[in-house]
């Protein structure tokens, strides 16, 4: 109950729990916003970059036939000569620093201005114009120099923009040369900026929006999941209470017995309960919707178990009296265990080869005994395992036994089986079998045993039926089986 403390203790440390969620949460929710920002100022910069290499590329093709068509050419695109031609009237566009000019294999072959060295393509880029594409950089701070545009040193950073588009030759299928054109880039700066100045408010924006909704969010929803840790700790204590009380009244009689079963069943979901309300205070990453599911679920757990206590109670001192066949019982218990196994993701199944009924008052006893019996299976079973009740008939006697596949019953626990207070579960009171035990010898039956080992243990509950059915029909059969 640590957590559940913190919850509802003093405000100072409530106030703290929700400053640091709404910390945590306003963190990833900005580094969400700002790994989104960058993977669309990447995207948004191809794109531009891509762009001017498809201008000057569709430019050089549009002058090439042009060329062609006036005449203007004396040889095909295969001849340096007519490359460098090509380069020259394309490099009047505006911006253009210089111009290299390059042989399909990557090779240097000329440059213009003089001042623009010789250099080389990188093999990257070269494999990338083989395949008749053009190739850009945008280098945002680069030296002249270092570019081997100028003879002097130490000059300004300069945005530039380097550009290498494929000759194609008259057929369009084949590489004939290659024109790198080295460009003054502050247009694609100025652009950059202007993005990222539009990126930074509509994040910004963004972020504010996002934040304070998600910051109105949690205040809304710690202050409903205080209110509801309130409430369950106001109902735990009534349950704790209670069981102290129902200790002190229950009896060794039938209707203390009975008593004793209730506190049982009641231990595990307020277990439940507690369990909920301090994982839920260390996590705030659920819906509130899914906090009031939980707890509807546990609530509705315990009123179910009480109301069938209640219901055996009042059919111990009712007039009424009814039978309930063999086949109704084993149908009874499994509609109360497969929700469980499913949970758990066991298999149950039911088999019934026994005829006859038995009257409603042990009948309802038998199914607390039974319902006990095969929540512990259930407990001890690994999943995709199963467990089987089987009810059957021997001579005059009914034999209903729960068995399991789990890893056996410990020996110690074998040797103390049906005292209180001993367990091998790591969590268990140890009074199930033992109030399971007292209420079989209520209605005079016998609770045992039968195997226990690392493959599987198996209890069996022998009793004496109220009414025997003709040996006519007991050949009737229901088998139930729930998946995983």
């Amino acid at each position: 109950m640590k957590e559940l403390s913190t919850s509802v203790g003093p405000p100072n440390r409530a106030r703290l729990v929700l400053a640091g969620s709404l910390a945590m949460a306003l963190v990833v929710l900005a580094a969400v916003l700002i790994w989104a920002a960058l993977h669309l100022r990447r995207s948004i910069t191809a794109e531009i970059n891509n762009r001017a290499g498809e201008i000057l590329d569709s430019v050089a093709a549009a002058q090439a036939l042009d060329d062609r068509q006036s005449g203007e050419t004396l040889t095909t695109l295969d001849d340096p000569t007519e490359q460098i031609q090509l380069a020259l009237k394309v490099s009047r566009l505006r911006d253009v620093i210089g111009v290299r000019l390059f042989a399909p294999d990557g090779k240097f072959v000329n440059a213009f201005p003089a001042y623009v060295a010789e250099s080389t393509l990188a093999p990257g880029d070269l494999a990338v114009l083989q395949n008749l594409t053009p190739v850009n950089h945008f280098l945002p701070h680069s030296r002249l120099e270092e570019q081997e545009l100028l003879p002097e040193t130490n000059g300004p950073a300069v945005p530039l923009l380097v550009v290498d588009i494929p000759l194609r030759a008259d057929d369009q299928l084949r590489l004939v040369g290659i024109i790198q054109f080295i460009m003054n880039g502050s247009s694609m700066a100025r652009q950059y900026a202007a993005l990222d100045r539009q990126l930074a408010e509509q994040f910004g924006i963004a972020f504010v929006v996002a934040g304070g909704i998600l910051s109105c969010a949690l205040i809304l929803a710690f202050g409903r999941l205080q209110r509801a840790n309130r409430l369950l700790a106001q109902r735990t204590g009534d349950l704790q209470r209670a069981n102290r009380e129902l200790t002190l009244a229950a009896k060794t009689s039938a209707v203390g017995t009975v008593t004793s079963y209730l506190i049982h069943g009641l231990k595990n979901p307020l277990s439940g309960l507690q369990n909920f309300v301090r994982d839920r205070a260390a996590e705030d990453n659920h819906e509130d919707a899914e906090v009031w599911e939980a707890a509807a679920a546990t609530t509705q757990r315990m009123q179910d178990l009480i109301s069938r206590i209640v219901g055996i109670l009042q059919e111990q001192s009712d007039a009424a009296n009814y039978e309930i066949t063999f086949a109704e019982l084993g149908e009874l218990l499994a509609a109360r265990m497969k929700p469980i196994s499913h949970a758990a993701g066991v298999h149950w199944e039911t088999r019934i080869s026994a005829a006859g009924s038995v009257p409603n008052r042990e009948a309802g006893l038998i199914l607390l005994i039974l319902e006990n019996l095969a929540q512990n299976a259930i407990e001890a079973t690994p999943a995709g395992k199963s467990v089987c009740c089987a009810i059957s008939a021997r001579g005059s006697s009914i034999l209903a036994q729960i068995s399991d596949e789990g890893p056996g019953l410990p020996a110690a626990a074998r040797e103390q089986l049906f005292s209180p207070c001993a367990s091998s579960k790591k969590n268990g009171s140890g009074i199930g079998l033992a109030i399971s035990q007292q209420l079989a010898k209520h209605i005079c039956a016998e609770l045992v045993l039968i195997s226990s080992t690392p493959q599987g243990t198996c209890f069996e509950l022998r009793f004496q039926p109220a009414v025997q059915a003709p040996l006519s029909s007991a050949s009737e059969k229901t088998d139930h089986s729930t998946a995983k």
